[in-house]
């Protein structure tokens, strides 16, 4: 996962990556663009700590955690199940009820939402950061009983993987290399 102010901050690095002699060696996998947002279910802020919260989404520091997930989400627009027809009073409840599930895992799962309606084939990315990866899937398997995600989510793919700071990624490079 990389953060930047800019799209072509990203564009850069991944430009340096291309020029990295690894690179040859590299099969890109995926990729997923979108940008830091706040939900719009809870209303402006009325506090600081509100503010604080919005401030912390908006230009999010990562946890120092061992494990990420990531998957990419969208509502659904299907006869029955279109999340857009639904009254904004309808779609906030159904969110609270969701996030009531998410803030029983404060402390727990790290989570971060980006918005990618135009940026990329689905509508949002969820990050989840956690000390195991078996929060990931108990706070999953939870929410997936609440409307939001059971009859209007779409959830197309997961990634799991774990964070490796500077130091990691140079030991695990030049061990390699020199090997």
């Amino acid at each position: 996962m990389i953060l930047r102010e800019t799209l072509a901050e990203l564009n850069e690095i991944e430009l340096q990556l291309t020029k990295l002699p690894l690179f040859d060696y590299l099969k890109r996998g995926t990729s997923y663009v979108s940008v830091t947002e706040v939900g719009t279910y809870t209303g402006k802020p009325k506090s600081d700590k509100g503010w604080a919260y919005v401030n912390q989404h908006l230009k999010p520091e990562l946890p120092d955690k061992p494990y990420i997930c990531f998957y990419p989400m969208s509502k659904l627009r299907i006869p029955g199940a279109n999340w857009y027809t639904l009254t904004y009073d309808e779609r906030r409840q159904f969110m609270h009820d969701h996030g009531t599930v998410g803030r029983t895992y404060a402390g727990k799962i790290w989570q971060y939402i980006t918005g990618s309606i135009g940026l990329d084939d689905f509508e949002w990315g969820v990050t989840l950061f956690a000390e195991t990866p078996l929060m990931f899937k108990k706070i999953i398997a939870e929410m997936r009983y609440y409307e939001a995600s059971s009859v209007y989510g779409e959830f197309p793919y997961f990634v799991v993987g774990t964070h490796m700071d500077n130091a990691g990624l140079q030991k695990m490079f030049l061990e390699n290399w020199e090997a």
